[in-house]
């Protein structure tokens, strides 16, 4: 009779507005009335985090840190000094081809610049700082939005578990995607990657289960990913996708690689068994990594 009950339990689907784009959760297995008021939770910590990570307000966290001079310094929230710490360890594992800093960088210090953060984070007594460093002359634009959406929904799950909610489906405007436990009797949350692409290795659909996946490509926005390396379009690759537990990891990496060659991301999907990737590298030519993972 549970059996029955839970092969025909109802899907709960809730949108809202945020970060520009639009953040959708599928919930199953619980009351719709619980349901509901779940997923008020997880948008209001969605809504929250904007308001800290946005470049667009000068209040924010993010806004306050770009208006700091050498030397000087700003008190953060925790999740912002989490989401950069990320971001400039991802910058640090890719060899610049990600950095949340890129428009700050004129061409001729781009290379030397990459290899360093502009910042220093610290902690003391409980309090969260940043630091722009003094050597840093041309001023600060930090641009999250390469990871800013993952990252959120890392935290909305963070929500979902407190609630005691262990299966559900997130997504950032269906570029970035996060599932908890798989749904009853199923292997995982049905997921499209790379379904537009006519090439021999590309998955069309995987299902995914505690892992998100992201896709970053040139099919709708054109040529909008900017080489932090040369300061220049993205030439490499028509599209990417990167599946790893965190969502704001697979935003970021699948960011990284649209910029980064073949051979690039090949020996970074060795060293990090964990990420699952597939580059589209022109139209019928791709190739997957570590297809054991997914």
């Amino acid at each position: 009779m549970n059996q029955n009950k839970n092969r025909n339990a109802a899907l709960f689907r809730f949108s809202h507005p945020a970060m520009g784009t639009l953040f959708e959760i599928f919930l199953t297995d619980i009351p719709k009335k619980y349901a509901h008021q779940a997923s008020q939770a997880v948008f209001g910590e969605i809504d929250r985090l904007e308001k800290h990570l946005s470049r667009f307000d000068p209040g924010s966290d993010i806004g306050q840190i770009n208006l700091l001079k050498p030397g000087q310094s700003c008190f953060i929230g925790i999740d912002v000094m989490e989401c950069l710490e990320k971001a400039f360890h991802i910058q640090n594992q890719t060899k610049g081809s990600f950095a949340v800093h890129y428009s700050s960088l004129s061409q001729t210090k781009q290379s030397k610049n990459l290899l360093e953060a502009p910042l220093t984070l610290s902690r003391s007594s409980g309090r969260y700082q940043a630091t722009l460093n003094e050597n840093w002359t041309q001023g600060l634009q930090l641009d999250l939005g390469g990871m800013g959406k993952g990252f959120a929904l890392d935290k909305a799950a963070d929500i979902l578990t407190d609630w005691d909610i262990p299966q559900a489906l997130l997504h950032g405007g269906t570029s970035t995607a996060l599932a908890l436990h798989s749904p009853s009797n199923k292997k995982g949350w049905p997921v499209g990657a790379a379904s537009g692409w006519d090439c021999p290795c590309v998955p069309k659909e995987i299902m995914l289960a505690n892992r998100a996946v992201s896709g970053s490509g040139k099919q709708v926005k054109g040529d909008h990913i900017i080489d932090p390396r040369n300061g220049l379009h993205a030439s490499g690759h028509q599209a990417a996708w990167v599946s790893h537990p965190s969502a704001a990891v697979a935003d970021a990496l699948s960011t990284a690689f649209m910029v980064m060659s073949a051979s690039e991301v090949k020996e970074f999907c060795f060293r990090n068994q964990q990420v699952w990737a597939t580059v589209v590298m022109k139209k019928g030519v791709c190739e997957t990594f570590n297809q054991n993972v997914i």
